[in-house]
């Protein structure tokens, strides 16, 4: 017998996800790595074009984060890099072909607002980060943000009915065998700094429990003005037979001010 678990809350959760869409899913492993033809992107900044697959060949040219080369092949030749073993991939840029370090490529580009955005895994220890870059001014602003779950797509959102705010990027984590984590990141943008970044919890078992947080903006349906309601739902199934279920919410009523989101809603208050 299927165990219908929280059916109406699910629903109402669900919405959020399915209006996004869908989106280019990332992950650090090799089934995720650039393909042949691909339009990538330089996530560092004066990364070097080299003559061969070696980080001691010949410089060929240099590129500014944001330009682009198209993938001809991924080598067999690799160089540890941001604590992954990166490969060097076959490149044309500009008329010439080279080599450049994988781990020096954006995942993708994402624009708000005119204003270009770049990403990138690293892993120091247990933890795996994503890197994002934007360029400004001949160099660029970078923020790291430590990964539940390092499966994701990448969205942008436009400011949601928020003052003062330019947009919104949303790490959408993937659920997988390895990760039940199926919440995210919100990362807010004002005035071209990389702002508060804040990762809201979705788990599920099917027939056992639920556990979510999440934003209703502004815009969204049942959202209130200029304000950011954060809501966390969680429930558990004690008895599939005589449908025995516990459940409970939790809200909490945030502002966008002065370049912050607050208060903190993993924060209790005093």
């Amino acid at each position: 017998m299927k165990a219908r678990f929280l059916i109406p809350v699910l629903v109402a959760l669900f919405s959020m996800t399915l209006s996004l869409g869908q989106e280019k899913s990332h992950c650090p492993t090799s089934e995720c790595d650039f393909q042949p033809g691909d339009q990538v992107y330089a996530f560092g900044h004066n990364i070097k074009l080299r003559a061969e697959p070696s980080t001691s060949s010949k410089i060929l040219d240099k590129l500014k984060i944001g330009e682009w080369v198209k993938i001809i092949e991924k080598t067999e030749f690799s160089w540890p890099y941001n604590g992954f073993d990166s490969p060097f991939y076959k490149v044309s840029y500009n008329g010439m072909t080279g080599y450049l370090l994988g781990g020096l490529l954006s995942l993708e580009k994402k624009t708000i607002n005119d204003q270009k955005y770049f990403f990138t895994y690293s892993k120091k220890g247990e933890t795996t980060f994503l890197n994002i870059r934007t360029p400004l001014h001949g160099s660029y602003l970078e923020k790291q943000i430590p990964l539940k779950n390092t499966q994701f797509s990448i969205h942008t959102m436009d400011n949601r009915g928020i003052p003062n705010l330019d947009g919104i990027l949303y790490i959408d984590y993937v659920a997988n065998p390895q990760s039940l984590e199926d919440g995210g990141v919100y990362l807010f943008l004002n005035h071209l700094n990389l702002g508060d970044a804040v990762e809201l919890s979705e788990m599920r078992q099917a027939g056992a429990f639920y556990h979510s947080e999440q934003f209703i903006f502004p815009d969204d349906e049942g959202g209130l003005v200029d304000k950011v309601l954060y809501k966390k739902v969680w429930g558990r199934n004690l008895d599939v037979a005589t449908k025995w279920q516990q459940s409970a919410w939790e809200t909490r009523i945030l502002s966008w001010t002065d370049g912050h989101l607050s208060p903190n809603p993993h924060e209790k208050g005093q």
